[in-house]
């Protein structure tokens, strides 16, 4: 008979799992080590004698006999389950980050299995706090959708509207893209190889791995509009749920629902969701998850949650750097806690303790890289710092007025920009991201926030806005682009929202307990109310219109690609340029025609000796003489393209 202690392990079972791992770890550094150099005719690949080693002693690892010494080492706390899967997920993710180091000195563009080891990592990180966790229980969860079913129904039902309104024409309206969105589509092509192959990797502080996720997109779906903006779109419907948890943990399911429903039909959300350029709108879901996950975890001190937001956030760090708004924000709760909530914080210190060690875990690859690449990580306050870029002292000079006066300003407009100033920035809409009912119903809970900021949850609630309205006013420039950054702040505005509706009704004694059918009705009606504004600001009042990317310039650009790539690639495209427009100037024309070439021809279309089957464009600047060439030299094929009523090229193909 097989002696069944020694299959198990027995007393000593805590001992063989480290060094089986420790066996399975050289295994893996090796391979990586491997992978990681060109392949050469050789007896044996480089470093197959380190997986020998490993391979050994993973086998010795199970032939370890169980002694009174071992026993003990093996049963004391150091070997226990959670040390080993906490260190289990810190070097899983060190390896990725070492496994980086050497795909990018030996070029290596296949970064699939770093990924891997990777997230491994970060799930042993969890799995160390998931065990003290209640077990699984499917009766207890079935009791539970249906004792919510109302609830889950309403958050599906608004998570289906907020599908519905983001991706009706998605490729089609706006109908153009804008330079920035082009830039966002070619990079997105380049990840394929070369630096930002490397998934930790930054281009303007855009995440490589989430330009990954673009270009499959791209390859899935083809280059176009669409599957540019399927990433946003999908953002912009998981903020509804995302809003709804958050809320939930400041105002229960009452104030959640509204906030929910709030952000499914914001206009401004709906049209940040419908384009590449601006990833701020992935803030918008991701910043919400992770705080709530945290707040839960502090209410209920359940290490597991805190361990989750603390991945999350590190990944946030791949993706923009609203993340860093994040983190800066969190240092200080945590501080303010730890100074002023004493009493409450200091039975959460585990938790927070385990926040940080799952944020520390998984940052590790891309914190080498920013290490590495300060430059990239420190990339849009270099270019739109309100201090590096120069701005401040230069208009200290210009206008005489004090730092303190001046910043004072920035971070006056750029909370203004979401109740007064217009979106034009990105969007064009004449509207505030916010509409006159909405910021009344802010302004009434922002001043309920403030009021209870002595509960640790509305101190973070607080912290979430002001932190991203500081940050936008003090460190970023210009001020036309607050209306599009202040996106950080949309949950927390429209959270804070929520409050102010159900208050000012609890104020005038019309609460759901006591007037349960009025409070329903008078909701309601306010959102309903919202929900049509909203609607006809962005698809009556915008959509329709031509105000996305105004620089006649950029629009044409668009269309120019556009129609470029339905030309057959053997002929010959030129476009009568002038000093306004020419192809080169904005992304978007390279980006949907696929890089095809265009021939800028400056000269008189006369001096054109084009053969039969090539194709002449022409900008707006520019139609008239076409129409004239092309009468003196009839048989082609000529196309007018429209941007809404204006003609903005036109196209002959000669025959």
């Amino acid at each position: 008979m097989i002696d069944r202690q020694h299959v198990d392990g027995g007393d000593i079972w805590n001992l063989r799992r480290v060094v089986a791992f420790a066996g399975l770890y050289i295994i893996l550094v090796s391979q990586f080590l491997v992978f990681s150099k060109p392949v050469e005719e050789t007896i044996l690949p480089p470093y197959t004698w380190l997986a020998f080693i490993g391979v050994f002693i993973l086998v010795v690892s199970q032939l370890i006999r169980p002694t009174v010494a071992l026993k003990k080492i093996s049963n004391s706390r150091m070997f226990g389950d959670r040390n080993f899967w906490v260190s289990a997920g810190f070097l899983l993710s060190a390896l990725g980050m070492l496994a980086t180091y050497f795909f990018a000195a030996y070029t290596r563009v296949n970064y699939i299995p770093v990924v891997t080891v990777w997230l491994l990592g970060a799930g042993c990180y969890m799995y160390a706090f998931v065990q003290d966790a209640e077990p699984f229980d499917f009766k207890s969860i079935r009791d539970w959708f249906v004792k919510n079913r109302m609830e889950i129904g309403l958050i599906l039902l608004l998570t289906a509207a907020a599908f519905a309104v983001r991706f009706y024409q998605l490729g089609a309206v706006p109908r153009v893209l804008d330079g920035d969105e082009g830039a966002v589509g070619l990079s997105a092509q380049l990840t394929a190889e070369g630096r930002l192959s490397n998934p930790f990797a930054l281009w303007a502080n855009v995440g490589a791995i989430y330009l990954q996720l673009i270009n499959f997109s791209l390859k899935v779906f083809g280059i176009n509009a669409f599957a540019l903006r399927l990433l946003p779109a999908i953002g912009g419907v998981l903020a509804v749920p995302c809003i709804y948890l958050l809320a939930r943990q400041f105002g229960g399911r009452r104030i959640a629902l509204i906030a929910a429903t709030l952000v499914t039909f914001s206009h401004s959300h709906i049209h940040f969701s419908r384009i590449a350029s601006v990833i701020y709108i992935h803030g918008v879901w991701l910043a919400p998850l992770e705080l709530y996950f945290l707040l839960t975890g502090l209410a209920k001190r359940q290490s597991w949650r805190a361990a989750l937001a603390g991945i999350l956030l590190a990944i946030h760090f791949s993706v923009y750097l609203t993340a860093q708004i994040v983190a800066a924000m969190l240092i200080v709760y945590f501080v303010l806690g730890f100074l002023f909530y004493r009493e409450w914080f200091k039975p959460r210190t585990g938790q927070v303790a385990v926040f940080l060690g799952g944020f520390f875990t998984t940052i590790l690859p891309a914190g080498f890289y920013f290490i590495q690449e300060p430059g990239e990580f420190l990339s849009r306050l270099g270019a739109d710092g309100t201090f590096q870029s120069g701005w401040l002292e230069i208009t200290m000079q210009d206008t005489g007025k004090t730092a303190f006066e001046l910043l004072l300003g920035r971070v006056t407009h750029a909370f203004l920009s979401l109740t007064y100033y217009p979106a034009l920035d990105f969007y064009g809409s004449p509207a505030p991201m916010l509409s006159m009912i909405s910021s009344t119903l802010f302004l009434i809970g922002l001043g309920i926030a403030l009021w209870r900021i002595r509960q640790p949850s509305y101190l973070l609630l607080n912290g979430y806005f002001w932190s991203a309205t500081i940050a936008v006013g003090i460190f970023a420039i210009p001020p036309g682009a607050d209306s599009y950054r202040m996106l950080m702040t949309l949950p927390a505005a429209l959270i804070m929202a929520a409050i102010g509706l159900n208050e000012i009704f609890q104020i005038f004694g019309v609460s759901l307990e006591r007037a349960r059918t009025a409070y329903i009705v008078s909701v309601s009606a306010i959102l309903v109310s919202l929900m049509f504004y909203n609607l006809w600001t962005y698809y009556a009042d915008f959509a329709g219109q031509c105000r996305f990317a105004t620089n006649t310039a950029g629009r044409f650009a668009s269309y120019l690609g556009s129609e470029v790539a339905r030309i057959e690639s053997e002929n010959q495209v030129y476009l009568l340029s002038d000093e306004i427009f020419s192809h080169g100037t904005h992304p978007s024309s390279f980006f949907l025609s696929k890089s095809r070439s265009i021939v800028n021809f400056p000269e008189s279309v006369n001096q054109l000796n084009p053969v039969s089957g090539e194709v002449i464009i022409a900008p707006p600047s520019r139609i008239e003489e076409l129409e004239l060439w092309a009468r003196e030299h009839p048989g082609g094929e000529l196309h007018y393209k429209y941007d809404c009523t204006d003609p903005i090229l036109l196209m002959y193909q000669v025959p």
